[in-house]
């Protein structure tokens, strides 16, 4: 994560920036990514941005400008962020490209299922997959893995519940999950997103995306 680039001592976080790209030319050809850019990257004048965090948007600006120049491996910074547009201007020019990455479609939501489950227990078919694809139409692939961590504490909850748990001289089975876990889940745990927050993203990505 971007963050683990700040540092609460004096300078120290921009020598972090600086090592992570000296040592990613010694390995060259070499990706950087950074997940949660607008952790370090937010846009500069901002009335709450101390001098510290100036120095380090200078400091990453200066060596992601500097690539162009200076390195003869190829060498990829790659950035994600869910706030795009608290990304300051400069960092924005510096990459070339800014690939909007929309809500997972149908086929894609069902993969995510899947992913999430595998190794548990459960009852459900492809068929089943499918139709919870359908039913979290709207859900981010973040807001899946919310549904299925629930999904998969909910026998354990019963069991709990019941006091299996607490009894040393029986043998606890929990039981699989099934569809009906899962739907009923789903009317609890609800997407993050709507529609004006997918309404700004889409504002963003036609002002400043580029395929």
């Amino acid at each position: 994560s971007s963050a683990d680039l700040l540092s609460k001592w004096l300078g120290e976080s921009e020598k972090l920036i600086s090592s992570l790209f000296k040592v990613a030319r010694l390995k060259a050809p070499s990706l950087i990514f950074m997940d949660e850019i607008d952790s370090i990257a937010t846009k500069r004048g901002e009335g709450s941005e101390s001098g510290g965090e100036r120095r380090v948007k200078t400091q990453l600006l200066s060596e992601i400008q500097g690539l162009k120049s200076t390195h003869d491996k190829p060498l990829l910074v790659l950035g994600a962020t869910n706030r795009p547009w608290d990304i300051d201007n400069a960092m924005l020019s510096r990459f070339e490209k800014r690939v909007h990455v929309p809500l997972p479609d149908m086929k894609a939501r069902a993969g995510i299922f899947k992913i999430h489950t595998e190794g548990v227990n459960t009852e459900l078919s492809d068929e089943d997959y499918i139709e919870l694809a359908v039913r979290s139409d709207g859900y981010s692939g973040r807001d899946i893995a919310n549904v299925c961590r629930e999904v998969i504490m909910l026998p354990i909850r019963e069991l709990d519940m019941s006091g299996l748990l607490d009894s040393s001289d029986k043998e606890v089975i929990v039981r699989d999950i099934t569809l009906k876990d899962f739907i009923k889940t789903l009317k609890k745990v609800k997407p993050m997103t709507n529609a004006a927050f997918i309404k700004q993203y889409d504002d963003w990505a036609e002002e400043f995306g580029e395929i």
